[in-house]
This record gives C-alpha cells, structure tokens and sequence, in this order.
C-alpha cells in the first residue's frame, strides 16, 4: 500500500507542476506575439501558431469579405438640364420670397384670410417652388411640379391644371371658380418687404436671355457665377446605362 501522505504531496506536487506550466505557457506566447510585432515592424515575415477559435474567426471574417464583394450592377443615369423659363417675371412678383422654409412661411401667414398666399423656393431638392397659401382656416403648401417642360400642382392627374411657365400656373388659381376643393387658392398675395440683391435680378435678366442651361458655359465668366446662374433649372432623364461590375 502507498502511503497516504506521500500520495497528497505528490498530488500537491502535481498541481504546482501544472500551475507553472500554465504560467510559462503564458508567459511564452505573450513573448511570442511581441517579437512578431517588432519583426513585423522591421520587415521581417515571422511564423505565428494561432489557436483553433482564432483560426475559425479569421476564416469567418474571410467568408463575410468574399460576400461583400460580390459583382453588383452599377447603373448609370444621364439627364439633360433646363432653365426655368420666365425667371425675370418669377423674381418680379411681390409675393415671391425666395428662400424660405414651411415653417417661415407659416409664421408670415399666420391670422392672415382665406385665400392669402406666398411662392418660395421648396426646401425638396427635386422641386424648384412652392405655394404656401390660407384655406379651411389652415396654413397649407403645394409643390409646383414640372413634366414634359410644363408646370403643374399634380403632373400626374390629367385634370389638373398645367401652363407652359409658373406666373401663367399662379394667375390660373387666383379666380376660386378656378379651384377644386384640394387645390390651392391663390387670392391675396403677401408681398415681399425686402428687394432682391442686384445678383439675382441679374441672374435672372441673364438666364432669361441665353434660353439653353448649356449656353451658360459658353459665356465668359468664372465658374464660380456659371454654378450661380444655373441654380434655378430642371432635369429630364434622357437614358440609363447599366454597367455589371
């Protein structure tokens, strides 16, 4: 038979044994990892031993990188720009305020009577003004929307109204007769206190003048005043180019 006290030293002994390995162990891949990273800093390839739960991350995040970059179709869409037409007589109008948000609108309209209203720039890129206008007690907006070089409170509905510039749309909607009950009526204009700076009425006297958004780049002036007066214009979608990456 063993003896019983020389059996727990030597499991005492064992367990030590264990410990100090453990430790060493430790101590060796922490050795390990900061001599590849000074050798990697230096330019020298070193052989690293991962363990299996990091071999399977990498080969997981492999797998999310080689989906990632999957061929997906690239699409391509050309327009051709247009000016707004009628510009001049637009900036002209004592209810058009230009830059403006809903909100200001709101707040010029507030109390004011049935039928009051103003013309702004819409805050929406793919609209160029809006209406803001007194009716049913309310302060509402209308975007005015353009298709086929024609302008309209609602382009897709054939019943709706539609002029070949904006003051014709606007003059349209001033008689109530005029108006169906979901569109705006425009009676009393709230007129502008401020004039317009000298550039912008000179942008518009320009633009009414060249007609074509493309004859702006043939006039001698820096490129800075071409972006200018090309702000106000529109866009007609004339083709789509898909291109398989």
């Amino acid at each position: 038979m063993s003896d019983p006290e020389v059996c727990s030293c030597k499991r005492r002994s064992n367990i030590l044994r264990n410990i100090w390995k453990k430790l060493r162990k430790k101590k060796c891949d922490c050795k390990a990892k900061s001599s590849a990273i000074m050798a990697e800093e230096q330019g020298v390839k070193v052989d690293t031993f991962s363990t299996d739960e990091e071999e399977e991350e990498v080969k997981i995040s492999a797998e999310m990188m080689a989906s990632m970059t999957v061929s997906r179709p690239h699409t391509q869409v050309d327009y051709i720009h247009h000016l707004v037409p009628n510009l001049t007589e637009i900036t002209s109008c004592t209810f058009y305020w230009g830059k403006m948000d809903r909100y200001e609108a709101e707040a010029l309209l507030e109390a004011k009577p049935e039928g009051s209203f103003l013309l702004r720039d819409s805050a929406q890129d793919e609209y160029l003004f809006s209406v803001s206008f007194r009716r049913y007690g309310r302060s509402l907006h209308a975007r005015i929307e353009e298709q086929g070089h024609k302008f309209s409170f609602d382009c897709h509905d054939p019943g709706v109204f539609m002029s070949k510039n904006i003051p014709e749309l606007l003059h349209h909607y001033k008689d109530p007769a005029s108006c169906m009950f979901f569109e705006p009526m425009l009676c009393r204009p709230v007129n502008r206190k401020e004039p317009f700076s000298l550039q912008t009425l000179a942008r518009a006297s320009i633009c009414d003048t060249v007609k074509s958004y493309s004859s702006v780049d043939s006039l001698e002036l820096p490129k800075s005043l071409k972006v200018f007066l090309k702000e106000y214009h529109y866009r007609h979608k004339i083709r789509v180019r898909r291109y398989d990456l």
